[in-house]
């Protein structure tokens, strides 16, 4: 368990990490077509970095309202949708 979070805080730190390089580079970039093509990759990492995080706080949410859902189902409290 213990390296399960572990390794996805090491994902995590490697992605922020790979994403301030980019970063770097783009504003290191002269203008022109470099510059260009490294900032549509960093912003295609940004999106893809957000989208992650938005997933797992929304799977984090349904196990919690799943785990709601069958507390108030097995301890009676789910009566109001069968009256």
């Amino acid at each position: 368990m213990h390296s399960d979070i572990h390794s996805r805080l090491n994902f995590h730190d490697g992605l922020q990490a790979g994403l301030g390089q980019l970063v770097d580079r783009v504003v290191a970039a002269e203008p022109g077509e470099q510059r260009s093509r490294l900032l549509r990759w960093a912003l295609l990492a940004l999106v893809v970095f957000a989208a992650w995080r938005i997933l797992r706080a929304l799977r984090k949410g349904f196990w919690a309202m799943f785990g709601i859902a069958m507390a108030l189902w097995w301890s009676g409290g789910a009566w109001f949708l069968f009256r």
